[in-house]
């Protein structure tokens, strides 16, 4: 039952990586119109430290049961989850907060003028 709940907590990540693709495809046509810099390539990055993240996370969920107890421990340990998990993900998603922000943050502002 836990498998099944960690494998569906990785929907979570891919619909943050749909998104971010799909700001990624916006900002570039957006970009080109208003002759902005090509900042929406930092999207792409973000993307690649999400795809580590939720690789990541189904490694863990699928082979936390069915690896060798030392297998196991490493995959569970503080340390990998920190550096293989956590890290990726928030790089990602504050690379992604960045990106948007300076990318859509005339749709804030605009209202107040």
């Amino acid at each position: 039952m836990t498998t099944l709940v960690s494998l569906l907590g990785s929907f979570g990540i891919l619909s943050l990586l749909f998104i971010f693709y799909i700001l990624a495809r916006l900002s570039e046509r957006f970009g080109s119109v208003v002759k902005m810099r090509p900042r929406y390539r930092h999207y792409y990055i973000a993307l690649i430290f999400l795809v580590i993240g939720c690789i990541t996370h189904l490694l863990v969920a699928l082979a936390a049961d069915l690896a060798p107890a030392n297998i196991r421990n490493l995959l569970v340990s503080p340390w990998f989850l920190l550096l293989a998990y956590y890290l990726p993900l928030t790089i990602g998603v504050t690379i992604g907060l960045i990106t948007t922000w300076r990318y859509w943050s005339w749709l804030v502002t605009e209202g107040n003028k």
